[in-house]
């Protein structure tokens, strides 16, 4: 009898930790014509009741641009000889991040910081607690001509001064899955270049004062971040460009993908404007694309290790990102 009931307690408690599945997490089939601009395409993926009250505890989290804003944090380069003394070269995967404050940053890959000796962009998700003391956070540069610090950088204190957008879905892919530097600066170039937006020393964030390339892109994030608005308990999207997906982002709660819909919306438009094709991705295509994500929780990280990133804490999964 007591095994009986220590099996029930513990199939209870399976059941209590499975939230991100098919039976909790949808799609709908009239969003198809409402939410298309163009080239993109996004499908809201909606949580029912079960999976908004396993996640109504979990706290809230400041956002790295606010956080830089706020100078709640500081970025700087790493620095370290053999004896783990902070002098010596900087190298260029790996920065120090440290949360000054008394809140807790959460930090999405994809993310760009702009100063230090080259731009660079965030190859983690990763949770900064309060106070956090300096730590390593993988990055990738995303300005190949520059190795030094700017008149900015310098009157920052040699530190990463500023925030811009979310780089393009196909760099965020690069960075996380691909983990390859050679492959991130390609792709860069060929951002740049199609958004004519080339610079001496070939920074991505080149693009922040490309009057052109603004102009479409507000269109695009204008028209869904509108398209957004009317809808309820919404915590991801999928995103569709020509005839298929080329991304996925769902997070714990609809405020924590609020928080990072403006972001998202930068990355995928930006695909879209710069590789994409005239939406067109069929509803039963997107559902096989999220079915196959969600139909068995138990090999979830399994399936997501190989072509995105899961970012966990405290046993509850607080983004999940595929490509």
């Amino acid at each position: 009898m007591k095994t009986i009931i220590t099996l029930a307690l513990l199939g209870l408690s399976v059941i209590s930790n499975a939230q991100y599945n098919s039976k909790n997490l949808t799609i709908k089939e009239t969003a198809t014509t409402g939410f298309t601009y163009k080239s993109l395409q996004l499908f809201p993926i909606y949580a029912n009741e079960t999976f908004m009250n396993a996640h109504k505890d979990i706290g809230k989290y400041v956002s790295l641009q606010k956080a830089l804003e706020q100078k709640k944090v500081a970025i700087t380069e790493t620095v370290n000889n053999s004896h783990g003394e902070q002098t010596g070269s900087a190298t260029v995967n790996t920065l120090f991040i440290e949360n000054t404050s008394s809140d807790t940053i959460f930090l999405m890959a994809g993310e760009i910081v702009k100063g230090g000796q080259q731009d660079r962009v965030l190859a983690q998700d990763m949770i900064l607690s309060p106070k956090s003391g300096k730590k390593d956070i993988s990055v990738f540069c995303v300005e190949h001509g520059r190795w030094s610090y700017t008149n900015e950088s310098e009157k920052a204190g040699k530190t990463f001064y500023g925030y811009s957008k979310v780089t393009s879905n196909n760099i965020r892919k690069t960075a996380i899955v691909d983990k390859s530097q050679q492959g991130v600066w390609d792709k860069v170039a060929d951002v740049t270049k199609k958004n004519e937006a080339s610079t001496e020393t070939g920074t991505y964030t080149a693009l922040d004062t490309s009057k052109k390339f603004n102009n479409e892109l507000k269109g695009y994030t204008d028209y869904f971040k509108s398209a957004m608005k009317t809808e309820n308990n919404v915590i991801g999207v999928v995103a569709c460009s020509g005839d298929k997906v080329i991304g996925c982002d769902m997070f714990a709660t609809p405020v924590m993908f609020n928080e990072h819909l403006e972001g998202l919306l930068n990355s995928y438009s930006t695909e879209a404007l710069t590789n994409g094709s005239l939406a067109k991705t069929e509803y039963s295509k997107v559902q096989s694309y999220l079915d196959n994500l969600l139909s068995d929780e138990s090999k979830q990280e399994e399936k997501v290790s190989k072509n995105g990133t899961m970012l966990k804490s405290k046993d509850k999964k607080l983004h999940i990102a595929t490509f």
